[in-house]
């Protein structure tokens, strides 16, 4: 079981991934390990979302060096890239227990693992970049089009509207909207899974993700080449600084 628990505002930030990529490979290297369950620790937080100073940081510093993002060159892997494709790769099933918000980052790291389940309630979830001036760069669009069709995943990052989680049952971004306990739920599903052989739950999964392989290298080289591209324009930062200073919120949709 991994608790996120990054209080005020339960951001992902660099020290998230650095986490999490010792404990990942943790994982891969214990064999008494079959299943993993992520949640948050705060009430109704899952991640919230990538952390939007650290972002505007980013900007700033790769301005200042006049660094320019072009898909003829595209933007090597990055720790947040290596980790998620980590996540795919893995013998072990990797389950996110969404137990509050999860947007933009949260719900990126939602889709890299194998199975969703999200708790009934009033919170948002969704990829809610553009109105950043940027886009979902860590398989936002990618992996969301190959779940559930190019034209309703266009539809979400374009309109950039924030939903609730039984809208994104409907939609099928998470595999069950849970009444009740969904980390008892997810464990449930765990304890299920490994008292399968091992190596079937390991070929189930290898088979799934290449017939629909919802990280396409090439798609998310684009994605993240593309992200960098919009993350050092003017109305990026201009919009990374109005969110920040609370000047700037999001549409809404969808509340339940």
């Amino acid at each position: 079981m991994v608790r996120f628990c990054n209080p005020p505002h339960g951001y992902m930030n660099a020290d998230t991934l650095d986490d999490l990529d010792t404990a990942t490979a943790q994982f891969d290297a214990d064999d008494s390990i079959r299943a993993v369950v992520y949640t948050g620790s705060q009430p109704d937080v899952f991640i919230k979302h990538y952390d939007t100073n650290e972002l505007a940081g980013m900007a700033r510093h790769i301005r200042e060096r006049g660094m320019k993002f072009s898909p003829e060159r595209m933007m090597p892997e990055r720790n947040i890239d290596l980790l998620f494709n980590r996540i795919g790769a893995s013998k072990k099933v990797h389950i996110a227990a969404i137990n509050g918000a999860c947007m933009g980052g949260g719900l990126e790291f939602s889709l890299a693992c194998d199975l969703r389940y999200a708790k009934a309630g009033d919170y948002r979830m969704g990829q809610i970049e553009i109105a950043l001036g940027i886009l979902p760069g860590a398989g936002g669009v990618a992996r969301t089009a190959k779940m559930i069709g190019a034209a309703k995943a266009m539809e979400l990052c374009l309109m950039g509207d924030a939903f609730g989680p039984a809208e994104a049952a409907r939609l099928g971004i998470v595999n069950e909207l849970v009444d009740g306990d969904v980390v008892a739920r997810a464990i449930a599903v765990a304890e299920q899974i490994s008292g399968y052989p091992p190596l079937a739950a390991q070929h189930i999964k290898q088979i799934a993700r290449a017939a629909a392989d919802p990280a396409d290298p090439a798609a998310l080289a684009l994605e993240r080449t593309l992200f960098m591209d919009l993350l050092v324009q003017d109305e990026a930062v201009e919009r990374l600084d109005a969110y920040n200073e609370g000047t700037l919120t999001f549409g809404d949709r969808n509340p339940v």
